[in-house]
C-alpha cells in the first residue's frame, strides 16, 4: 500500500473517475465537488477528505464534513464521513479500510455516516461503531394518489423500471387509497400554526428558540446554511426552505428538494419534540403545493408519530 494523505485540488479528475465508477449518480461535477471540499465555510485542516495513493496515482477517496456540533449545550466537534470509494484494482487491499480508520482517527468527537455499503458496515463495526437502525429506512407519504398511479403505469407501459424518483420505498402504501377506503383521516394543522419560506439568516436567527430538549444537535450558522442551501439547489429541482411558527414563536423548520410530477426529499427537519407534528403538517401541505406526487425521507425517530397518524 501507498500513502494516505490529504486531498489536494490536483486530485479531483482522479477522484471523480472513482467516485463515477464506483458511485454511480454521485450528484456533484467537478466543481461541485471542489466547492464542498475546499471552500466549506465548516472546512477543518485537522479533518480533510482523503486519497490513498499508490506510485502517486490515486486509488481510493474518503469525503470528511467538518460539522459543529452542540451536546447538552456544549460545543463539540462532529464529522460526516461519506463517498469512500476505491478503484477496482485495489478493493481486495486494504485501501478502504485504511481511508477509513485514518478520519475515525481524527479530533472528532463525534463521527457518523449517513449512507454506507456492506463494506463500510463491516469495516464501521471493525472500528468500534454501530449501525443506527432507526435510521436506516425511508418513508413514502402519497400526495397526489391518481397521478403517482398513473405516472407508474405510464412507465410500465413504456418499459421502463420504476425508480426511486417515482416509488422511493419498495411497498404499496394503504393511506395512497384514500380516506374513503382506508377510513383514515390525516391529522388537519394546528390552529394558530402557520409557515413561511425562509433564507438562511431568518432560520439562523429561530434556532435558538427551535432546539428546545434536542440534545445532540449541528450548530448551524447563517455562512453554513447558506453555503449548504447553494450546493442543494445546484443539484436542480424546487427546493423548499420553510420556518413554521406558532403564532409569532418559531417551532420548527425544513428544507425539501421538491420536483414536480415526481418526489420531494425532505433533506432535514428539526423542532421540538411538542411541535413535530404542527411542522410535519406544514411541510405535507408545501411539497403537495410544489407539485410532488410522493413525499419521501428518512424514517427518523422524532418522525414516528407524524408518519404513523398518516399510516405511511
Amino acid at each position: 500500500m501507498g500513502d494516505i494523505r490529504a486531498l489536494e485540488r490536483a486530485d479531483l479528475p482522479a477522484v471523480m473517475a472513482l467516485l463515477r465508477e464506483g458511485l454511480p449518480g454521485f450528484p456533484l461535477d467537478e466543481e461541485g465537488l471542489a466547492a464542498a471540499a475546499f471552500e466549506d465555510p465548516w472546512r477543518d485542516e485537522e479533518l480533510p477528505s482523503l486519497v490513498a495513493t499508490e506510485s502517486g496515482r490515486v486509488v481510493g477517496f474518503i469525503r470528511s464534513q467538518a460539522r459543529p456540533m452542540l451536546f447538552d449545550g456544549r460545543a463539540v466537534r462532529g464529522v460526516c464521513l461519506s463517498d469512500l470509494v476505491v478503484s477496482p484494482g485495489h478493493r481486495r487491499g486494504a485501501a478502504g479500510a485504511m481511508l477509513l480508520g485514518r478520519l475515525l482517527k481524527g479530533p472528532q468527537d463525534v463521527s457518523w455516516s449517513d449512507s454506507a455499503t456492506d463494506f463500510v458496515v463491516r469495516a464501521w463495526r471493525t472500528f468500534g461503531g454501530h449501525v443506527d437502525h432507526a435510521r436506516a429506512a425511508d418513508f413514502m407519504l402519497v400526495l397526489r394518489p391518481l397521478r403517482w398511479i398513473a405516472a407508474i403505469a405510464a412507465a410500465r407501459v413504456r418499459g421502463r423500471d420504476v425508480g426511486r424518483a417515482l416509488m422511493p420505498v419498495g411497498a404499496l402504501p394503504a393511506h395512497a387509497a384514500g380516506p374513503r377506503i382506508s377510513g383514515h383521516r390525516a391529522p388537519e394543522q394546528e390552529p394558530g400554526v402557520s409557515g413561511e419560506d425562509a433564507g438562511p439568516a431568518a432560520i439562523a436567527a429561530a434556532l435558538p428558540a427551535i432546539r428546545g430538549r434536542v440534545r445532540l444537535m449541528v450548530d448551524w450558522d447563517e455562512p453554513q446554511l447558506a453555503a449548504t442551501l447553494r450546493r442543494i439547489e445546484a443539484l436542480g429541482g424546487d427546493l423548499i426552505v420553510r420556518l413554521v411558527r406558532r403564532g409569532e414563536a418559531p417551532i420548527g423548520w425544513y428544507a425539501c428538494l421538491s420536483r414536480r410530477g415526481g418526489a420531494a426529499r425532505v433533506l432535514h427537519l428539526a423542532a421540538d419534540e411538542r411541535a413535530v407534528g404542527a411542522v410535519f403538517s406544514d411541510l405535507v401541505a408545501a411539497a403537495a403545493a410544489a407539485g410532488a406526487t410522493v413525499l419521501t425521507g428518512r424514517a427518523e425517530p422524532h418522525l414516528e408519530r407524524p408518519l404513523r397518524e398518516r399510516l405511511a
